[in-house]
């Protein structure tokens, strides 16, 4: 056989002997199993950090958790890669281990973490991590941790905006999608609603009350840089973005027309109406590939959900059975979540499925739910809720299951929006 043969045959078996371990993981989760991920105890070399170990296993853990794609098993001591240890591993039914070294360096956190093949001991992903928040660096470690097995990263860290009035006003508020790092955005005294975050994570729409007329505003993430963007007489209001960030979906009346959509070139300021007449149509939101919208409209009699391309034609009808709200799409492209009323003045959550042309529901009357909004990987749903006597923000997964309150605040909060990863 030639020599340039046997060469390249033998490392190709080298490359597959590499791979194959991880490549199983990743098959597995694409058919649906969940891996048995073992959590080691984090160690560091500094005493100083000690405590910051700890706190970063934790957070760690519980953003795996979070994931659903993890059977997450936390024996409570370190993992060592030999095969005595590897055994007693196995012993937990644990196919892969997390492992983390934490350092502090210059003031900041410094994570190597790393992943093991349990059965064969053999290191199959290790990286590092920096930064000043302890939480952060936690969650990037976890959202690679999902995109070694999935090909996609997790969701740790991205933020939730929504709107709060613990102050007696509507103000603005971002927090990390686990409930920490809460920071008031706007401070008007007036009324703040539907805050909606661009897709490069960088700048918020919302419409604001504070000069009398709901007018349409854009900020930065961090809450600084205010701007107009729509200030016309009447509404300004359900600004959504579309999934390429050069334009916004809004309704507006301009005076004492009927509430239509119009399209907002965010570079140029060039506004195009969509809709027309004396129907209402409202809540527009873009398709994944920025090329259709979905709104309500009572063009049917009652509040639908339609599809409609950016030039106004190839209306379709979504009907379903009752007066519906706040449609949102995947960014999959494949669903859309959308509230129908279900007894009087009380909502729930449901998901229509494009391809299948029906949907489904996901909420069942614990008080009631509204203005759902998906996570970037369109796995999850954020919502409010009052089934406490208030109204609080809950998540859950795209099946309706494990819904939980995501903290507890205190006011009510309202017109929550997933935002996308930080990096």
């Amino acid at each position: 056989m030639n020599k340039n043969i046997i060469i390249f045959i033998f490392f190709c078996v080298l490359i597959n002997n590499s791979f194959s371990g991880i490549d199983i993981y990743v098959q597995a989760i694409k058919s649906g199993k969940r891996i048995d991920l073992g959590i080691s105890k984090f160690i560091t070399k500094d005493l100083e950090a000690f405590k910051a170990a700890q706190q970063i296993q934790e957070v760690v853990k519980n953003d795996l958790m979070f994931t659903r794609l993890f059977n997450v098993v936390e024996p409570g001591w370190q993992y060592i890669p030999n095969k005595v240890v590897s055994e007693k591993w196995q012993q937990y039914g644990i196919e892969v281990v997390v492992c983390g070294e934490v350092k502090i360096e210059d003031g900041k956190y410094v994570l190597i973490g790393s992943l093991y093949d349990v059965a064969s001991t053999e290191k199959i992903y290790e990286e590092r991590f920096s930064s000043n928040d302890l939480r952060f660096v936690s969650h990037l470690f976890s959202d690679n941790i999902v995109k070694v097995f999935t090909g996609e990263y997790g969701i740790a860290t991205t933020q939730i905006i929504f709107v709060n009035d613990t102050s007696g006003y509507k103000e603005i508020y971002k927090m990390d999608y686990d409930g920490y790092n809460i920071k008031q955005l706007t401070n008007d005294k007036s009324i703040n609603i539907y805050p909606r975050v661009s897709p490069d994570g960088k700048k918020i729409t919302y419409t604001t009350y504070k000069y009398g007329n709901p007018d349409l505003y854009i900020m930065d993430i961090n809450g600084l840089n205010k701007q107009p963007l729509s200030t016309y007489q009447g509404l300004n209001v359900t600004a959504n973005w579309s999934f390429c960030g050069e334009k916004l979906v809004l309704t507006m009346t301009k005076g004492k027309h009927s509430p239509n959509l119009y399209i907002l070139d965010i570079n140029t300021k060039v506004l195009k109406k969509l809709t027309y007449g004396d129907i209402i149509d409202v809540a527009g939101f873009f398709s994944p590939n920025n090329r259709e919208i979905v709104f309500i409209s009572n063009r049917s009699g009652k509040p639908q959900m339609y599809i409609s391309s950016l030039d106004g034609f190839n209306i379709k009808h979504l009907p379903t059975n009752g007066y519906t709200s706040s449609p949102v799409w995947s960014s999959k492209g494949d669903k859309i979540v959308f509230t129908m009323e279900t007894s009087r003045n009380m909502f729930d959550i449901f998901i229509y499925d494009i391809v299948k042309s029906e949907y489904y529901r996901l909420t069942h009357s614990e008080g009631s739910n509204e203005s759902p909004f998906f996570s970037p990987d369109g796995r999850f749903i954020v919502f409010v809720s009052n089934r406490n006597g208030k109204w609080e923000l809950f998540t859950m997964f795209i099946d309706g299951s494990n819904q939980r309150r995501i903290r507890e605040l205190k006011g009510n909060c309202y017109y929550p929006c997933w935002g996308p990863r930080r990096i």
